[in-house]
């Protein structure tokens, strides 16, 4: 049998969403999660810390008592109507922790995104000096761009030029998903990466083959297997500029089998066995502790948790649940039930 302890792991990029789906989904990442940051993309957006101050009281209303570690921590949504003062006054009274950069139109409540990363100088030139990071959301928007080409694209013609004229900028690129995130990540000192479970236990085959399936589809949109073995690589690698967040993103199946599904998966359930499987399978489990717990926790500032998680390899019989229902009587799909009938998690 075997078995790991690691310190209690981070999700450095996951959707809580807001009102019945809030309260229905943030258990799952609060009793599998210490720091998790919170993504602004509701609607309207989270623009002011009066914003997210307020949601960060929502989420803690609903967290469950037996998560007392948990911790949201807030970012501000990319737009002409954050007030340079206010998100000072937010970052030194400890609310804000970074803002979140959305191209307009690109994924879920992307409306109010930007239409180029070089509107935002005297905001970033603001966000140096307070010393908080850059979230980013890499993928390019133009249409005539092959959907899964639209990441190195953005990365070239907007992130590149901007890593060029700030280098002091601390930047993360969010959910990377092909080998071409890599490459960047690893070419400029001052980027960081999130990598989600889905994109490293899924490859476009998984969502294209026989049929598309719903569940699997996300933005940026999982990519081929040679890009999935290059995201396996970084994370397994011990390179501590990457580093776990799940993405995790409910929608409920009516708007995710509907006439265009709603891009998002939702992992918070099993994301952390899912990580550990395919880290299992690459013979590097000695390394999955800095990937879930250490990695992330450095890049923002933090110390790891002294609080410790086991997993161990151990498959059961038992009945996974695969959906969850919100009080409004919504369904969402629970992503890697596989992955979680072989493994055990445990709080030791």
């Amino acid at each position: 049998m075997t078995s790991i302890e690691i310190p209690f792991p981070d999700d450095w990029h996951v959707h809580l969403r807001d009102g019945e789906m809030l309260e229905a989904v943030v258990g799952y990442t609060a009793r599998r999660f210490r720091y998790a940051m919170v993504m602004p993309n509701l609607a309207p957006p989270i623009t002011s810390v009066a914003d997210a101050r307020a949601y960060h009281q929502r989420i803690l209303a609903v967290a469950p008592a037996d998560a007392p570690d948990f911790r949201p921590v807030m970012a501000l949504y990319c737009s002409p109507a954050i007030d340079l003062d206010d998100l000072r006054r937010g970052v030194e009274e400890g609310i804000i922790a970074a803002v979140k950069y959305y191209p307009a139109g690109a994924t879920t409540n992307s409306d109010a995104g930007g239409t180029s990363l070089a509107d935002f100088m005297n905001l970033y030139e603001t966000m140096i000096d307070l010393g908080i990071r850059l979230l980013v959301h890499a993928e390019d928007t133009d249409p005539t761009v092959d959907i899964f080409a639209r990441e190195a694209s953005f990365l070239d013609r907007q992130l590149a030029p901007l890593c060029a004229s700030l280098p002091e900028l601390a930047v993360t690129v969010e959910h990377v998903s092909t080998g071409a995130g890599v490459d960047f990540v690893s070419a400029h000192p001052q980027v960081a990466a999130s990598i989600t479970p889905h994109h490293l236990a899924r490859d476009r085959s998984d969502l294209l083959a026989n049929g598309m399936k719903p569940d699997l589809y996300c933005k940026p949109v999982i990519n081929s297997s040679a890009d999935q073995a290059q995201l396996i690589a970084a994370a397994t690698g011990g390179d501590p500029k990457f580093f776990l967040g799940t993405d995790s993103a409910p929608h409920p199946t009516a708007a995710k089998y509907g006439p265009v599904a709603k891009a998002g998966v939702f992992n918070a359930a099993y994301g952390l066995e899912v990580v550990a499987d395919v880290f299992h399978q690459e013979g590097s489990l000695d390394q999955l502790a800095a990937f879930t717990s250490t990695n992330g926790a450095a890049v923002y500032g933090v110390e790891p948790s002294e609080h410790r998680l086991m997993l161990t390899a151990e498959s059961t019989d038992q009945d996974l649940a695969t959906h969850l229902t919100t009080a409004a009587g919504d369904e969402v799909v629970l992503f890697g039930d596989d992955e979680a009938t072989r493994w055990q998690v445990s709080v030791s």
